[in-house]
């Protein structure tokens, strides 16, 4: 089943609501994606799992995106039984980066969640231990987002790195 038949089912089973759409741009790139309305990508997650047309049994990974005026999470899924893959968007305002954890539909979900976490800020409502999986506990911000700034130091170490050539001294050529 190709991307646009699996939206066709997800739009079928959740409607416009929920399925927010398979853009021509999306079906043009490598991995085409479905957007899904971000406060019910646990309810499709689940679905994707359980629906046997379907059967997404892996989870390969969640990461975020900060696009500037909001943040998205991309889940990568896999169905070993029906060899294929899919790519859901799920999207969080910025001013409250919130979306449901899907910890619960792929126990593989913890980690890529609290990541996620971790270095864009989005809070996984209902994770069963939401913290700091990179960065220590008392880092402050989330540095993949865009406005980040990063602190000089942290606990009096500098945080900057430098240039490893530089280390070498005169031209190394």
């Amino acid at each position: 089943m190709d991307t646009k038949a699996i939206h066709k089912k997800l739009l079928d089973h959740f409607g416009l609501e929920v399925i927010l759409g398979l853009t021509e741009a999306a079906e043009a790139l490598r991995d085409p994606y479905v957007s899904v309305t971000g406060a019910r990508i646990d309810k499709v997650c689940l679905y994707c799992r359980v629906e046997p047309k379907l059967e997404f049994d892996f989870c390969q990974s969640i990461t975020g995106m900060d696009t500037g005026e909001t943040l998205t999470c991309v889940y990568h899924l896999y169905s070993y039984r029906q060899k294929q893959t899919l790519v859901l968007k799920a999207t969080t305002p910025r001013s409250a980066p919130r979306l449901p954890s899907c910890v619960s539909v792929w126990p593989a979900a913890d980690w890529y969640e609290r990541e996620v976490f971790d270095l864009y800020g989005i809070q996984f409502e209902g994770h069963p231990d939401l913290r700091r999986l990179l960065l220590p506990e008392d880092w402050e911000g989330h540095p993949m987002l865009k406005d980040y700034k990063q602190p000089a130091t942290y606990r009096g170490m500098s945080t900057s790195r430098e240039n490893p050539l530089d280390l070498l001294g005169d031209d190394p050529r």
